[in-house]
C-alpha cells in the first residue's frame, strides 16, 4: 500500500480546513463535548476543544496491533469518564480507515448516554464502515502523521 507522509505544516493546514467546517456544524447544533479517539484522534480532538471552547474527553478505543494489523476492538476507558459523553458529541479520529473502532464507540456511547454524535476526521478511506459527517479529504494511502514518524 502506497503511504503519504504528513508534515506537521501540511497537519496543521488540515487540521485548520476541518476546524472550519466543525464550526460551522457548532454554530448550527453546538456541541456539548469532543471526544478524541486514541491516539490519532488525541491531537485533533485537544485543538478544536481549544479554538471552538468545547470540553474535550479522551478515549481509548482501539482495533490496531503493533504490527498495523487489525485485532479485536478493545475500550479501556473508565464508565465514569464515558458518562460525560452527553448531549450533541463530536466524535474525532485522524482518518476513517476500516471505520470498526469508531462504530464500536458509537454503539456503546448509544448504550451508555444517548449522546447525539457527530463524526469528523481529517481523512477518510471508503473501506470504512462509518463515513463522517465532516471530513478533509478522501484517500486510499495509508497516512503518516507527523507524530508517528
Amino acid at each position: 500500500m502506497q503511504k503519504e507522509y504528513l508534515s506537521w505544516a501540511d497537519f496543521g493546514e488540515l487540521l485548520s480546513r476541518l476546524t472550519a467546517a466543525v464550526a460551522v456544524i457548532h454554530q448550527e447544533r453546538p456541541l456539548d463535548r469532543i471526544v478524541g479517539i486514541s491516539r490519532g484522534g488525541l491531537p485533533i480532538g485537544v485543538s478544536l476543544s481549544h479554538r471552538l471552547g468545547v470540553p474535550f474527553t479522551p478515549v481509548e478505543v482501539k482495533s490496531y496491533k503493533d504490527d498495523n494489523s487489525q485485532g479485536d476492538i478493545t475500550l479501556d476507558t473508565p464508565q465514569e469518564v464515558l458518562s460525560r459523553c452527553t448531549g450533541h458529541v463530536l466524535l474525532v479520529d485522524d482518518l476513517a480507515d476500516s471505520g470498526k473502532t469508531t462504530d464500536f464507540l458509537m454503539k456503546h456511547l448509544h448504550e451508555l448516554t444517548s449522546p447525539e454524535i457527530t463524526i469528523a476526521t481529517l481523512y477518510y478511506k471508503r473501506t470504512s464502515i462509518v463515513k463522517p459527517q465532516c471530513f478533509v479529504e478522501e484517500t486510499a494511502k495509508w497516512i503518516v502523521f507527523p507524530w508517528e514518524a
